[in-house]
Protein backbone atom coordinates (compact mmCIF):
# COMPACT_ATOMS: atom_id res chain seq x y z
CA UNK A 1 0.00 0.00 0.00
CA UNK A 2 2.48 2.78 0.98
CA UNK A 3 4.38 1.64 -2.27
CA UNK A 4 1.53 2.16 -4.17
CA UNK A 5 0.99 5.57 -2.57
CA UNK A 6 4.83 6.46 -3.45
CA UNK A 7 4.05 5.90 -6.85
CA UNK A 8 0.79 7.91 -7.24
CA UNK A 9 2.38 10.74 -5.68
CA UNK A 10 5.53 10.50 -8.16
CA UNK A 11 2.73 10.61 -11.24
CA UNK A 12 1.00 13.30 -9.90
CA UNK A 13 3.82 15.60 -8.78
CA UNK A 14 5.11 15.00 -12.68
CA UNK A 15 1.85 15.25 -14.21
CA UNK A 16 1.03 18.44 -12.38
CA UNK A 17 4.66 19.74 -13.07
CA UNK A 18 3.97 19.12 -16.58
CA UNK A 19 0.75 20.92 -16.28
CA UNK A 20 2.70 24.42 -14.91
CA UNK A 21 5.41 24.16 -17.77
CA UNK A 22 2.54 24.15 -20.85
CA UNK A 23 0.85 27.07 -19.08
CA UNK A 24 4.10 29.06 -18.28
CA UNK A 25 5.67 27.75 -21.66
CA UNK A 26 3.14 27.11 -23.71
CA UNK A 27 3.88 25.30 -27.30
CA UNK A 28 4.46 27.40 -30.26
CA UNK A 29 1.27 29.32 -31.45
CA UNK A 30 1.04 31.30 -34.43
CA UNK A 31 0.25 34.80 -34.70
CA UNK A 32 -3.58 35.75 -35.12
CA UNK A 33 -4.48 37.96 -37.62
CA UNK A 34 -4.31 41.12 -35.99
CA UNK A 35 -1.16 40.46 -34.60
CA UNK A 36 -0.02 39.87 -38.59
CA UNK A 37 -1.80 42.82 -39.73
CA UNK A 38 0.30 45.24 -36.88
CA UNK A 39 3.54 43.80 -37.86
CA UNK A 40 2.70 44.11 -41.32
CA UNK A 41 2.34 47.72 -40.81
CA UNK A 42 5.50 48.06 -38.51
CA UNK A 43 7.11 46.84 -42.05
CA UNK A 44 5.42 48.93 -44.40
CA UNK A 45 6.53 52.03 -42.33
CA UNK A 46 10.01 50.63 -41.98
CA UNK A 47 9.92 50.28 -45.71
CA UNK A 48 10.06 46.22 -45.76
CA UNK A 49 7.30 46.51 -48.33
CA UNK A 50 7.53 42.35 -49.52
CA UNK A 51 7.87 41.40 -45.64
CA UNK A 52 4.58 42.89 -45.10
CA UNK A 53 3.11 41.33 -48.49
CA UNK A 54 4.42 37.85 -46.68
CA UNK A 55 2.64 38.95 -43.47
CA UNK A 56 -0.41 40.16 -45.01
CA UNK A 57 -0.69 37.33 -47.53
CA UNK A 58 -0.76 34.83 -44.29
CA UNK A 59 -3.38 36.60 -42.46
CA UNK A 60 -5.49 36.89 -45.43
CA UNK A 61 -5.25 32.72 -45.74
CA UNK A 62 -5.38 32.47 -41.87
CA UNK A 63 -8.73 34.87 -42.60
CA UNK A 64 -10.39 35.53 -46.19
CA UNK A 65 -12.80 38.03 -44.75
CA UNK A 66 -11.10 40.12 -42.63
CA UNK A 67 -11.25 43.82 -43.70
CA UNK A 68 -7.74 45.08 -42.10
CA UNK A 69 -6.11 42.43 -43.54
CA UNK A 70 -7.45 42.85 -46.96
CA UNK A 71 -7.25 46.26 -46.94
CA UNK A 72 -3.89 46.51 -45.84
CA UNK A 73 -3.15 43.61 -48.66
CA UNK A 74 -4.37 45.98 -50.98
CA UNK A 75 -2.24 48.74 -49.79
CA UNK A 76 0.89 46.72 -50.14
CA UNK A 77 0.22 45.65 -53.45
CA UNK A 78 0.08 49.19 -54.21
CA UNK A 79 3.27 50.00 -52.72
CA UNK A 80 5.02 47.51 -54.35
CA UNK A 81 3.62 48.11 -57.53
CA UNK A 82 4.42 51.68 -57.32
CA UNK A 83 8.04 50.76 -56.22
CA UNK A 84 9.10 48.92 -59.26
CA UNK A 85 11.13 49.80 -61.45
CA UNK A 86 10.06 50.19 -65.48
CA UNK A 87 12.66 47.57 -66.28
CA UNK A 88 10.66 45.27 -64.27
CA UNK A 89 7.38 46.68 -65.36
CA UNK A 90 7.83 46.09 -68.61
CA UNK A 91 8.02 42.65 -67.94
CA UNK A 92 4.40 42.78 -67.38
CA UNK A 93 3.24 43.90 -70.15
CA UNK A 94 4.21 40.22 -71.81
CA UNK A 95 2.16 38.90 -68.88
CA UNK A 96 -0.84 41.12 -69.75
CA UNK A 97 -3.53 39.09 -68.99
CA UNK A 98 -1.94 38.16 -65.72
CA UNK A 99 -1.56 41.59 -64.33
CA UNK A 100 -5.16 42.36 -65.22
CA UNK A 101 -6.40 39.37 -63.61
CA UNK A 102 -4.52 39.84 -60.33
CA UNK A 103 -5.64 43.73 -60.08
CA UNK A 104 -9.23 43.43 -61.27
CA UNK A 105 -9.70 40.46 -58.20
CA UNK A 106 -7.57 42.25 -56.17
CA UNK A 107 -10.02 45.70 -57.18
CA UNK A 108 -13.07 43.60 -56.90
CA UNK A 109 -12.49 41.76 -52.79
CA UNK A 110 -10.88 45.19 -50.98
CA UNK A 111 -13.86 47.25 -48.88
CA UNK A 112 -16.07 48.93 -51.10
CA UNK A 113 -14.67 51.92 -49.15
CA UNK A 114 -11.61 51.90 -51.47
CA UNK A 115 -13.88 52.43 -54.84
CA UNK A 116 -11.95 50.29 -56.58
CA UNK A 117 -15.13 49.02 -57.86
CA UNK A 118 -14.76 50.74 -61.16
CA UNK A 119 -11.23 49.64 -61.82
CA UNK A 120 -12.01 46.26 -61.45
CA UNK A 121 -14.50 46.58 -64.44
CA UNK A 122 -12.28 47.71 -66.60
CA UNK A 123 -9.81 45.49 -65.68
CA UNK A 124 -11.20 42.29 -65.98
CA UNK A 125 -13.91 43.87 -68.82
CA UNK A 126 -10.51 43.94 -70.30
CA UNK A 127 -9.72 40.33 -69.93
CA UNK A 128 -12.98 38.98 -71.40
CA UNK A 129 -12.20 41.21 -74.10
CA UNK A 130 -8.77 39.56 -74.71
CA UNK A 131 -10.44 36.49 -74.39
CA UNK A 132 -13.13 37.30 -77.15
CA UNK A 133 -10.07 38.68 -79.58
CA UNK A 134 -7.57 35.78 -78.96
CA UNK A 135 -8.99 32.90 -77.19
CA UNK A 136 -5.56 31.65 -76.67
CA UNK A 137 -4.51 34.42 -75.19
CA UNK A 138 -5.91 33.75 -71.83
CA UNK A 139 -6.39 30.28 -70.05
CA UNK A 140 -9.23 28.71 -69.95
CA UNK A 141 -8.69 28.14 -65.69
CA UNK A 142 -9.21 32.19 -65.29
CA UNK A 143 -12.37 32.97 -66.78
CA UNK A 144 -14.38 31.45 -64.55
CA UNK A 145 -13.05 33.52 -61.73
CA UNK A 146 -12.99 36.74 -64.34
CA UNK A 147 -16.36 36.34 -64.57
CA UNK A 148 -17.13 35.48 -61.22
CA UNK A 149 -15.06 38.71 -59.94
CA UNK A 150 -16.64 40.71 -62.76
CA UNK A 151 -20.09 40.12 -61.78
CA UNK A 152 -19.39 41.35 -58.06
CA UNK A 153 -17.75 44.28 -59.60
CA UNK A 154 -20.91 45.15 -61.50
CA UNK A 155 -22.86 44.99 -58.75
CA UNK A 156 -20.50 46.94 -56.21
CA UNK A 157 -21.23 49.79 -58.98
CA UNK A 158 -25.12 49.34 -58.77
CA UNK A 159 -24.88 47.82 -62.24
CA UNK A 160 -27.16 44.67 -60.76
CA UNK A 161 -27.97 44.33 -65.00
CA UNK A 162 -24.16 43.66 -65.98
CA UNK A 163 -23.48 41.36 -63.07
CA UNK A 164 -26.28 39.19 -63.75
CA UNK A 165 -24.69 39.00 -67.53
CA UNK A 166 -22.07 38.46 -66.52
CA UNK A 167 -22.58 35.76 -64.19
CA UNK A 168 -24.80 34.42 -66.30
CA UNK A 169 -21.83 34.10 -69.49
CA UNK A 170 -19.81 32.35 -66.91
CA UNK A 171 -22.16 30.18 -66.21
CA UNK A 172 -22.93 28.95 -69.56
CA UNK A 173 -19.26 29.54 -71.09
CA UNK A 174 -17.90 27.08 -67.73
CA UNK A 175 -20.78 24.73 -66.16
CA UNK A 176 -18.61 22.76 -64.55
CA UNK A 177 -15.75 25.23 -62.74
CA UNK A 178 -16.08 25.13 -59.03
CA UNK A 179 -17.19 28.86 -59.19
CA UNK A 180 -20.31 28.33 -60.90
CA UNK A 181 -21.80 27.09 -57.35
CA UNK A 182 -20.71 30.63 -56.08
CA UNK A 183 -22.34 32.70 -58.93
CA UNK A 184 -25.31 30.61 -58.76
CA UNK A 185 -25.43 32.08 -54.86
CA UNK A 186 -24.80 35.44 -56.18
CA UNK A 187 -27.49 35.27 -58.51
CA UNK A 188 -29.90 33.77 -56.21
CA UNK A 189 -28.83 37.04 -54.21
CA UNK A 190 -29.17 39.23 -57.04
CA UNK A 191 -32.80 40.60 -58.33
CA UNK A 192 -32.72 42.26 -62.47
Amino acid sequence: MNRTRRTMRKVAVTAGAMLCLAVWHPAHVEPQTSDLVAQAKQALDAGRVDDALAMLEKAVAADPNDPAALAWLGSAQVRKARDVSMVAASGWVKKGFIVYVVRGITATRVPDFFRKAPVAVQDLSAIVAMKQRDPASVPDAVMPSVYLHLGRAYKKNDQRAEARAAWEKGKTAYPDAAETQTIDKELGETRP
